[in-house]
């Protein structure tokens, strides 16, 4: 995704480029989940352009044959013809339901051992510009979560809950003012290049109410949330002036008052409020506590998102 691919300290205000796709990489599950994931992909094709994609299905070596079995009784050729009937049952999926023809090149195959794991060394090899995994209402079958997804892989990554809708009418970009939100504001406005009819993009903040007690003075305390909120509006308009040289009319700020633990929550209760079909974090926030490569709030978000494909922007 050459359109946010600048270095974390970039702050170029230089125009932002329509988003494509070079190289995409897919964990597949082999269950009913797929169907909705290769759906979905066939609906974003037609709108981002992918140019290869490549599907992996692994299969944790406790499940394709046990060591016992796989001495025993079944040969290597045994456990080969088992690999190559799930690959050409996957050949067979992914013809099925991409049907728009628009990805240009789809190779795809069968690993076993850790899904994770093979996802994380299978990007490290293409180096794809996005890697996307589905997510299941009630389970995870393939044995990856998309937080663990998203905090290890270098590059950005999607997650595409089962019950998504195949719909980019509304994007929602949760902003702290830091270079990695700045990167997902970027990325909406790169998507939005994509659409016949440009989506509403939200850009959300989440603060909460210095002490007003410490702070009012000779100010009541209507008086001193309107100076707090009004400043936090200027660094706002600021944020957006400096980062986005283009698209900035689609965008509409908004600030919500944070007023208990935790931000994820006031995230999603926004994005179900506003019937937002797509969500874009950066990777990290401000926050000095980090979650190795993924912000604590991006983290959150991902783990009860349960309807809304979510990118994270590294």
């Amino acid at each position: 995704m050459e359109a946010i691919k600048e270095k974390v300290t970039g702050w170029e205000t230089e125009g932002i480029p329509a988003l494509e796709v070079k190289q995409l990489l897919m964990g597949l599950e082999m269950g009913g989940a797929d169907e909705a994931l290769l759906q979905y992909l066939d609906f974003l094709s037609e709108i981002i352009p992918v140019n290869a994609g490549f599907f992996l299905h692994v299969v944790p070596e406790f499940d394709l044959l046990t060591p016992m079995f796989r001495k025993e009784v079944m040969p290597l050729s045994g456990v080969n013809i088992l690999k190559e009937t799930l690959v050409n049952r996957m050949g067979g999926e992914i013809s099925r339901l991409l049907t728009n023809g628009r990805i240009k090149s789809v190779k795809y195959k069968v690993d076993e051992g850790s899904p994770l794991e093979e996802l994380l060394i299978e990007a490290e090899a293409l180096t794809p510009d996005l890697v996307v995994i589905g997510q299941k209402r009630f389970a995870n079958s393939h044995g990856i979560l998309a937080k663990n997804l998203a905090r290890k892989v270098t590059s950005n990554a999607l997650v595409v809950p089962e019950q998504a809708r195949r719909s980019l009418r509304t994007i929602l970009v949760p902003v702290d003012f830091s270079a990695y939100s700045a990167r997902a504001l970027k990325a909406a406005v790169a998507i939005n290049k994509r659409l016949a009819e440009p989506a509403r993009i939200l850009a959300l903040n989440v603060y909460e109410m210095p002490n007003v007690s410490a702070y009012m003075m000779s100010k009541t305390e209507t008086e001193f949330r309107r100076m707090v909120e009004e400043d936090r509006m200027a660094a706002f308009d600021a944020f957006i002036a400096t980062h986005l040289s283009e698209g900035e009319e689609n965008v509409e700020q908004q600030l919500v008052e944070k007023d208990r633990p935790g931000i994820a929550h006031y995230v999603m209760d926004y994005a179900k409020e506003q019937d937002v079909d797509f969500i874009v974090m950066g990777a990290r926030g401000h926050s000095k506590v980090e979650l190795l490569l993924l912000g604590s709030v991006t983290e959150s978000v991902l783990a009860g998102n349960k309807h809304i494909p979510t990118l994270v922007v590294k």
